[in-house]
């Protein structure tokens, strides 16, 4: 009696076991499937193995960079006569992930916000302030929480204009396109809403197929997805007039060597020192319907 009570019992937990790995397994499924849409799970299980070993490799392989010094700053080329006071100064705010940050820059006045703010000095003739609001590994949601924060709305209130880059953590975390397209709404809704006047430049998902760094099936599998998650990006920018999308895809820039910082992943200080020439002029015109805008090698 007791032998037999004994083997009920073992065969009730292997039962339960069985139904926990099953629900495991369905939730596994469940979580692919949301977060890779339109892909299948037989093709992302026959993509997995060659994925994961290098993701693990890059991962490994890729230096870890600080970030640029100097998140705050003052740029002015006007005459060493003229005296302004720091109240009048002119704002620029660049919002956003490594890129923003200047992961593999050394000092942000040769990053996009140094560099920016240099130029936007020229052309108003008068001190512009940059400051940087950004944290490396970043993606739409957490840039958008960031910005909903009372220190960060008062820095957004008084810009003149905010860069913003993000897009390539969501590729790479494999966040859905309705994520995306959620927390990129929800991030431009909070700027326009704090301050409707300014001009906002939403920086395109790089082709993330040419990062030196990145393996070549890698790199293509995530470009693809960069592709469809800036096309979601200028379908969302397209409804706010003070927003412009600035694409880098197909642009041939990356494509140069000089472009990347030394991890084969960041942008160099030349590639900042180029986005920032264009953004100025970007920034300096007004949007027209179904404005996007290439990156040129003349620029």
């Amino acid at each position: 009696m007791k032998s037999a009570t004994m083997g009920a019992m073992r065969d009730l937990l292997a039962e339960r076991r069985s139904s926990g790995v099953a629900r495991a397994v369905r939730r596994v499924r469940s979580k692919v499937s949301s977060r890779a849409p339109g892909c299948s799970l037989p093709t992302l299980l026959l993509r997995a193995p060659a994925l994961i070993v290098q993701g693990r490799r890059v991962r490994h392989d890729i230096a870890r960079l600080p970030s640029a010094t100097a998140r705050e700053g003052v740029a002015s080329t006007v005459p060493n006569g003229s005296h302004f006071e720091p109240e009048d100064d002119h704002h620029l705010v660049v919002l956003g992930d490594s890129v923003a940050d200047g992961v593999g820059i050394e000092h942000h006045r040769d990053s996009i916000a140094g560099r920016l703010a240099c130029r936007m000095s020229e052309r108003f003739e008068h001190p512009v302030a940059w400051h940087v609001i950004a944290r490396s590994g970043a993606d739409a949601h957490d840039v958008s929480l960031l910005a909903g924060t009372d220190a960060v709305r008062s820095e957004l209130a008084r810009a003149d204009a905010v860069v913003v880059s993000v897009g390539v953590n969501d590729v790479k975390n494999l966040r859905t396109e309705d994520a995306w397209r959620t927390s990129l709404r929800t991030l431009l809704d909070t700027i326009t809403e704090v301050n409707p006047l300014v001009q906002v430049v939403l920086l395109g998902v790089p082709p993330i197929q040419e990062f030196p760094a990145m393996p070549t099936f890698l790199g293509h599998t995530l470009g693809s997805r960069a592709l469809r998650f800036d096309a979601v990006a200028a379908n969302v920018v397209a409804t706010y007039p003070n927003v412009q999308h600035y694409l880098l895809t197909e642009s041939g820039l990356l494509e140069q060597d000089k472009a990347f910082a030394e991890d084969g992943f960041h942008p160099s200080a030349w590639l900042h020192r180029k986005l920032a020439k264009r953004l100025d002029a970007l920034i300096a015109e007004p949007k027209r319907p179904t404005d996007t805008h290439l990156l040129t090698e003349a620029s």
